[in-house]
């Protein structure tokens, strides 16, 4: 016999029902989220810097300095960003080890620990093989000497990062407060060339001896 649809019907089959009408509003959210995703246009890897602060910090102090070298100096580069990861011993390390392994990102600053196991792990481009940046750290008295690591499968000794705490503008960027980060560029993030120049532009600013000579010629 075909239940007649009333009022009563429909409230009580809303009562026992509702459940399902529920979980396919959230599955239509999910695939809607995930088709977005899928087929959202994305910016090649070549057009787009990505630098990831491992950190606690307020996101004004770096997107300013990034805004002013997208527009100054590297205004052929589609996207410069900056990302906050939060660096809690849960779903902090978890994310951050999704974005290593994922490949994403450029440009990283670490804390130590997290430094040390990606860097043993061959994971950061061997600065000392890159022409000057020793040499530019060196004369502005920077002691890189922490930032060398021994690579895990190679056995091979490099510099992969470069401590900051005696850098001017950097500490400002994260609430570290005493404790060192590094700075350090990604293997394989198909975009080598934009990374290291995006490397030596913030060394040349951000180098204690850059803003002491800026000075002195400004007094003299």
């Amino acid at each position: 016999m075909k239940t007649p649809i009333n009022k009563k019907t429909l409230s009580q089959h809303f009562h026992y029902s509702w459940w399902m009408y529920a979980l396919s509003a959230i599955l239509c959210f999910f695939l809607w989220d995930l088709l977005y995703t899928v087929t959202a246009p994305r910016t090649p890897d070549n057009e787009k810097l990505e630098l990831y602060l491992y950190a606690y910090g307020e996101s004004a102090a770096v997107d300013t300095y990034l805004e002013n070298v997208h527009a100054t100096e590297m205004s052929d580069v589609t996207e410069m960003t900056a990302q906050y990861l939060m660096p809690d011993e849960s779903s902090g390390l978890m994310v951050l080890a999704t974005r290593m392994m994922a490949g994403e990102g450029d440009l990283f600053l670490l804390p130590r620990d997290s430094f040390q196991s990606y860097a043993g792990q061959g994971l950061f481009v061997a600065l000392d093989e890159l022409e000057g940046i020793e040499e530019m750290c060196e004369n502005a008295g920077i002691n890189i000497e922490r930032g060398w690591r021994k690579n895990q499968d190679t056995g091979e000794r490099h510099l992969y990062g470069l401590p900051t705490s005696s850098m001017n503008q950097i500490p400002s960027w994260t609430y570290a407060g005493a404790n060192e980060m590094y700075l350090c560029i990604r293997v394989y993030n198909g975009n080598d060339e934009n990374a290291e120049k995006l490397l030596r532009i913030i060394l040349r600013d951000c180098l204690p001896s850059n803003v002491q000579t800026e000075e002195n010629a400004v007094n003299s």
